[in-house]
């Protein structure tokens, strides 16, 4: 029975400590996740960025994610990113820079679908403006409509080849994918790059598009140009298909079919989708599903905790796209998949995916204000970032007109301590949520969770969440602030360093300051946050929290630093110290007498 009743203790404690880490009106999540401290910031009218840090309750460590909140409906409309070619990877720097010199500017960015390492190429389906990049077939995707409309599912896409003066086709071809022995015809263009990058010898066959794209349910009437071995890569050129089959393979027939097209022959690419992706413009394959029509799947991994990339979409059409950093034990050790589908879940989704993760997992956003894209997301391992094959992102297509009409208050979300002061700027957009000249005279105000001087804001005693705005003419804007009162706990320090007990010098200064936590990270606060005492006959504490040693050697007592309901103490004992010169000639002495 004594084993018993020691599990039966460890689970009620475990249970405690869940539900004193919870929020205050919430219950432990399904997920494992419990909310400490979250902030939110609006990158334009439909988009915005949510950081919010959580406990894991399964294995005692911080998982912070970042992720985006998309509306539909406006200017501002998600795409899908590549390089210069379907072969090969690029840089989330990369993507902002040249997307935005071919006029779709970023406002922000993760990773998206599993990639081959060695080639860059996406393992699912890539659309881009109504146009099929790259495709096999019976991939599910995640698709958008040219309104911004979020999709999740399986377009049925088939590539078709056929010969119609022979009678011949083949359904299900690869489209722009790497050539291999066992994946029969691939059918090449210069959307995959500038060869076919074949590393094994093929046969090829060119055709010249003399009618139609590769559009969603469209079709490509070509031309037999001509028919050729080939023992690597050969070139791809614009206005051309190249036919690719590798020499060594199992499908004969196939192989025999292709070698037989003469000059002129007539061959027909089709690419038949459903009616609900006829319309779809852009789109990205995923690598599972995470919840399937409000159903978290079954089966999913529920050990290995990683960096995670996912995509959610909620009832209301609400679009999620999401990070959570990991393997980073002192910041965030990420979380299992089964872990965030059932976070997914709690965030709202009823339909949701997992994309590529690990060194892939990166969030890129332009801050309000701001030109430049800036990563929000921290990265998981030492070599930094994985260039990535593909990426979704959201341009900003209002436009810019150069007038302040926002206004955005930096730091935003900040955690303070009751008395903390927090300095305040702002920067500016125009209508458009485009960068902007900062107006001058901004005032700001508070909702009286604290006051406002000039640009300076001090939190109030009073605990809660608070709202600061600026205004100047028509621009206005406004960030929320969280006051706390009462710490978790407050760390003390002396000239800088952690103290619990000190050995001061008679007539000696130091340096008090503190620290005060919140829910496993540091609060803003600065030293007109804390009350120092001092208890014994040990010295005093100046205005400034400078302690001055005062006494007799030997005598002891405590400095005790406060902030709400927590405190700190410092035990101190005096000790007599000699000056510098008198140690000296101290040591001399008994040296002499030794040597005597």
């Amino acid at each position: 029975m004594k084993g018993k009743r020691l599990s039966y203790l460890r689970i009620t404690c475990l249970l405690l400590a869940c539900l004193l880490l919870q929020p205050a009106a919430g219950i432990s999540a399904a997920s494992g996740l419990v909310e400490l401290r979250s902030k939110s910031i609006e990158l334009n009218d439909q988009l915005t960025l949510v950081t919010t840090t959580n406990y894991n309750t399964v294995n005692g460590k911080n998982a912070v994610e970042h992720y985006f909140e998309y509306t539909p409906g406006g200017n501002v409309k998600p795409l899908v990113c590549y390089g210069p070619g379907i072969y090969g990877v690029s840089s989330a720097k990369t993507i902002f820079r040249t997307e935005g010199e071919a006029g779709n500017p970023l406002a922000g960015l993760t990773n998206a679908d599993f990639f081959v390492m060695a080639t860059g190429v996406s393992l699912g389906p890539v659309i881009r403006d109504g146009i099929v990049r790259t495709g096999g077939y019976s991939e599910s995707v995640i698709a958008f409509g040219e309104d911004g409309s979020v999709y999740f599912g399986d377009p049925s896409l088939n590539i078709s080849l056929s010969f119609p003066d022979r009678d011949v086709k083949f359904e299900k071809v690869n489209f722009n994918k790497a050539l291999t022995k066992a994946n029969g015809i691939c059918v090449f263009t210069t959307d995959f790059g500038a060869t076919n990058a074949a590393t094994i010898p093929a046969y090829n066959v060119l055709l010249k598009i003399e009618s139609g794209s590769a559009e969603l349910g469209g079709s490509m009437e070509c031309t037999v140009v001509s028919g050729a071995e080939a023992e690597s890569r050969t070139n791809l050129e614009e206005g051309y298909v190249l036919l690719s089959m590798a020499k060594d393979t199992s499908y004969e027939y196939t192989l025999g079919q292709l070698q037989e097209l003469q000059p002129d022959e007539k061959v027909t690419l089709s690419f038949s989708v459903s009616s609900q992706f006829e319309n779809v413009q852009h789109a990205v394959g995923f690598e599972k599903w995470l919840i399937k029509d409000g159903l978290i799947c079954s089966g999913l991994d529920g050990s290995t905790r990683a960096p995670r990339t996912a995509a959610g979409l909620k009832a209301d059409g609400t679009f999620i796209l999401y990070t959570m950093d990991g393997r980073q034990s002192d910041y965030s050790m990420g979380v299992t998949v089964g872990g965030l589908a059932q976070h997914m879940e709690e965030l709202g989704c009823v339909q949701a995916v997992n994309l590529d993760g690990g060194a892939s997992t990166q969030l890129f956003a332009v801050l309000p204000g701001d030109t430049a894209e800036q990563q929000i997301n921290v990265d998981s391992e030492a070599n930094g970032l994985r260039s990535c094959a593909n990426y979704i992102a959201f341009a900003n297509y209002n436009e810019p007109g150069g007038i302040p009409a926002h206004l955005h208050i930096y730091p935003y979300g900040e955690y303070l301590l009751s008395g903390a002061s927090l300095e305040l700027t702002a920067k500016a957009t125009d209508a458009g949520y485009f960068a902007a000249d900062v107006p001058e005279n901004i005032t700001y105000t508070c909702d009286g969770l604290g006051s406002v001087e000039g640009n300076v804001y001090t939190a109030g005693s009073k605990p809660g969440i608070g709202t600061i705005s600026a205004r100047s003419g028509k621009a206005t804007g406004s960030t929320l602030v969280h006051v706390i009162a009462d710490p978790d706990s407050i760390t003390a320090y002396v000239d800088g360093k952690a103290k619990t007990a000190l050995n001061a010098g008679l007539d000696k200064t130091y340096q008090l300051s503190a620290s005060a936590f919140y829910k496993g990270e540091t609060l803003k606060s600065d030293a007109a946050c804390y009350t120092w005492t001092v208890a014994g006959d040990i010295g005093t504490i100046d205005e400034n929290g400078v302690f001055t040693a005062k006494g007799v050697h030997g005598n002891t007592g405590t400095i005790t630093c406060s902030a709400g309901n927590k405190t700190k103490t410092i035990s101190v004992t005096l000790q007599q110290t000699l000056p510098a010169e008198d140690l000296q000639s101290w040591i001399r002495e008994i040296v002499e007498d030794v040597n005597e």
